[in-house]
């Protein structure tokens, strides 16, 4: 088995070890933020069938017990460049929202976009040695990828079945009990860098904290923000973050692209920054305010104060007290402009135009910019809208604002995970010792 199916496998036993005692805690280790949720789980009964069935885990009802955001340090587009600012802010996180929730946590499940991920689509067929698709014909067929050789020299972060085909028939999304003669799986991998995930799991050991899972940023802000008919005919999400833009593919309720544009609201700022020589702080605060895409001929006269102080209280010494609110829109929207266009590369390699719906859901803190909504039904025709993650009891109002996307589908996976590939049973060839090792693995994890 790869190794990378081994760590995975180890973090979903963690991931059911924790619901099944109840408490879970959620991070969403973002350039700009650091949120960390706790879920409180009902009560789950355990004693139903053990036979594997494709999304055979019931949706477990959940609320959020304990909240905390603080702002990021020593995360650059998603990745740990300073480790010990990172142990920070996850244990101050932490701690906020376990005194908030009366509770400690032992596990955590996150999300991040790190790792400039790719996304890969595999495909191979098994000839069935009965009439009837059983869960292990999945788990054979699973072993014939040759995963290692795809992932050369990266880290697999998720291996999907998204779609199944039996004979010539293709569509189905479980065929265990199905009659066939040839099963076919579509797996789309996602990888990404060596050592990001390590880095950031090391991080978590150090404040003694398990890894109960890591899930691709994008994917778990378009579970949050997408709604049914576009989860199944066909739509994309793009997270428009601070330090990147995700943007994940969506058909038949599965994931079928991944992907991240290096650009996001941080880089937007930045210009504002360079373009007036003023503070990053400044910068951030007057595009919150009073930045947009789209120049009305009152932009002209509408001046924009900058403010003097910093959040240190030192007094800044600014060229220009004021700027006119179009000249403030003129930065902004050349580089939306460039988002926007690398946006349209990635939904092309995905494949998008094929798709039934071809609706395009923006999320994330950036895409409540005013204008945005105009300039991508520009780029991309009418079928676009300003998505927010729908609501989960127990969270704060304030929260469900567009940038907690990610945690907020966070939040959905941890009770309605997606399968992978390691999930289920993959023969393989062993010794004796390793059969040995194997059997008693198995006793431990059935009884």
């Amino acid at each position: 088995m790869n190794k990378d199916f081994r760590r995975h496998r180890e973090s979903r036993k963690k991931l059911k070890a924790a619901i099944r005692r109840g408490t879970l805690g959620l991070m969403d280790i973002g350039t700009s933020k650091i949120v960390c949720l706790i879920l409180k789980f009902a009560a789950v009964n355990h004693k139903s069938s053990k036979a594997q069935h494709l999304q055979e885990t019931e949706r477990i009802a959940y609320r959020v017990v304990g909240v905390a955001t603080r702002q990021s340090r020593g995360i650059r587009a998603g990745e740990v460049v300073i480790a010990d600012e990172v142990e920070k802010a996850i244990r101050s996180v932490v701690q906020q929202a376990q005194k908030m929730a009366s509770t400690t946590i032992d596990d955590v499940l996150i999300c991040f976009s790190g790792g400039s991920p790719l996304s890969k689509s595999l495909f191979e067929e098994l000839r069935l040695e009965s009439p009837i698709v059983q869960t292990r014909d999945i788990g054979r067929l699973l072993s014939k990828y040759d995963f290692e050789s795809v992932s050369s020299k990266r880290e697999i972060l998720h291996a999907m079945p998204v779609n199944f085909t039996l004979d010539d028939k293709t569509g189905f999304t479980d065929p265990c009990g199905l009659a066939g003669q040839t099963l076919g799986i579509d797996v789309n991998l996602i990888t990404i860098d060596q050592n990001v995930l390590d880095n950031i799991s090391q991080c978590f050991n150090r404040c003694q904290l398990g890894l109960a899972g890591a899930v691709f940023a994008p994917y778990a802000s378009a579970r949050s923000s997408l709604v049914e008919d576009e989860l199944k005919l066909g739509s994309a999400c793009i997270d428009m973050g601070s330090g990147s833009t995700g943007v994940s593919i969506f058909l038949n309720h599965q994931m079928v692209y991944g992907s991240t544009v290096k650009f996001g609201g941080e880089h937007i700022t930045s210009d504002i920054m360079q373009a007036f020589q003023i503070s990053f702080e400044e910068a951030e605060r007057i595009k919150t305010l009073y930045g947009g895409v789209v120049i009305t001929n009152l932009d002209d006269s509408d001046l924009i104060e900058l403010s003097l102080g910093d959040k240190s209280g030192e007094i800044q010494h600014y060229e220009r007290p004021f700027v006119s609110r179009s000249e403030l829109i003129s930065v902004i929207r050349p580089r939306l402009e460039e988002i926007l266009e690398e946006v349209r590369i990635q939904l092309a390699e995905g494949g998008f135009e094929h798709l039934p719906a071809k609706r395009i859901v923006f999320t994330g803190g950036t895409s409540q910019l005013p204008g945005l909504y105009e300039l991508a039904v520009d780029y991309f025709g009418s079928r676009v809208r300003i998505g927010r993650p729908m609501r989960v009891q127990g969270l704060p109002q304030a929260l469900h604002a567009a940038q907690f996307s990610a945690i907020i589908g966070l939040a959905i996976e941890a009770s309605y995970p997606q399968d992978e590939a390691w999930d289920f049973d993959m023969p393989f060839k062993a010794g004796p010792t390793e059969r040995f090792k194997t059997a008693i693995n198995w006793f431990k994890e059935n009884w």
